[in-house]
């Protein structure tokens, strides 16, 4: 990596171990990574397996079959908005069936139109949300899937891009919670969706493991990572609304001992931070 007077070194676990898990989650502020030695796998197959399910039932559902399994590869939950009450669950397993799509990466299309059209659907259009719910999923995930491992890992971030920034946009927030406090987050934050009327696109939740290591972890110990995909006016009174719900869902999730993520919109107060993330600037080189 290159420091800030411009000099060269190297950093890992055991070499500059400061430097090296105060730069692993440190957003670029100790220095440039400019190369990087990254374990790799094996592009192999995967098949899809799909099942919708209560929220509440989720975490059980992840701890008995997700979690131990030796096949699942890829895993996701999609909790449908505007209830907050029900979630698809996507998991790609390891398979030895023929693949039903041969590429081994998505082919480069342009595929932007469709998808502003989709989200500009669930967004605007009247029981867009349930549509998604009860017609689009459904339809779309129907049927058998097997394809490379490469291929279900290369979508275009591009085509989240919208047509338009004039009037509204798109964006990303993301909350770690402890295993246990999963329902009471849920609960919090459903509540707080309902009362400021936040357009939800969709919320992904996905589990990481603890990072013991980074000086600036998220995950401390075993969570749920809730990933949320909403959309929001540009005028300041709508982005001065979207501070004001931003930080009673960070809040929510410091009162159940969770984190949020740090490096989206600028929302949270200092008191957050440090709440957050106590103690953990001290660590740093």
């Amino acid at each position: 990596m290159e420091l800030a007077d411009g000099e060269l070194v190297e950093a890992s676990p055991t070499q500059r171990p400061n430097l090296f898990f105060g730069c692993i989650g440190g957003y670029g502020g100790l220095g440039v990574i400019v190369e990087a030695t990254l374990d790799l796998t094996d592009n192999g197959k995967v098949e899809r397996v799909v099942e919708r399910m209560p929220v509440t039932a989720y975490p059980k559902y992840f701890t008995a079959k997700i979690k131990p399994s030796k096949k699942a590869i890829l895993h996701n939950g999609d909790l449908y908005p505007p209830d907050y009450s029900h979630l698809v669950a996507i998991t790609w397993d390891t398979t030895d069936k023929s693949v039903t799509i041969a590429d081994r990466l998505r082919p480069i299309r342009d595929h932007k139109r469709f998808n502003q059209l989709a989200y500009y659907s669930i967004t605007e259009m009247p029981f867009g949300k349930h549509l998604r719910q009860y017609l689009v999923d459904p339809v779309g995930f129907h049927g058998e899937v097997v394809v490379w491992r490469n291929y279900e890992a290369s979508y275009d971030v591009g085509l989240l891009e919208p047509s338009t920034r004039a009037r509204s946009t798109y964006a990303l927030q993301e909350y770690f919670v402890p295993v246990q406090q999963f329902d009471e987050f849920v609960t919090k934050m459903r509540k707080i969706f309902k009362q400021y009327g936040v357009d939800v696109a969709n919320v992904s939740i996905r589990h990481t493991m603890p990072d013991h290591g980074s000086f600036l972890t998220w995950a401390p110990e075993e969570v749920f990572a809730f990933v949320i995909y909403y959309k929001q006016g540009t005028a300041e009174q709508e982005k001065t609304m979207v501070g004001t719900w931003t930080r009673e869902l960070i809040d929510a999730v410091l009162s159940v001992g969770g984190r949020y993520y740090l490096p989206y919109q600028l929302h949270a107060t200092q008191e957050q931070f440090h709440r957050a993330y106590r103690g953990l600037m001290n660590c740093l080189p």
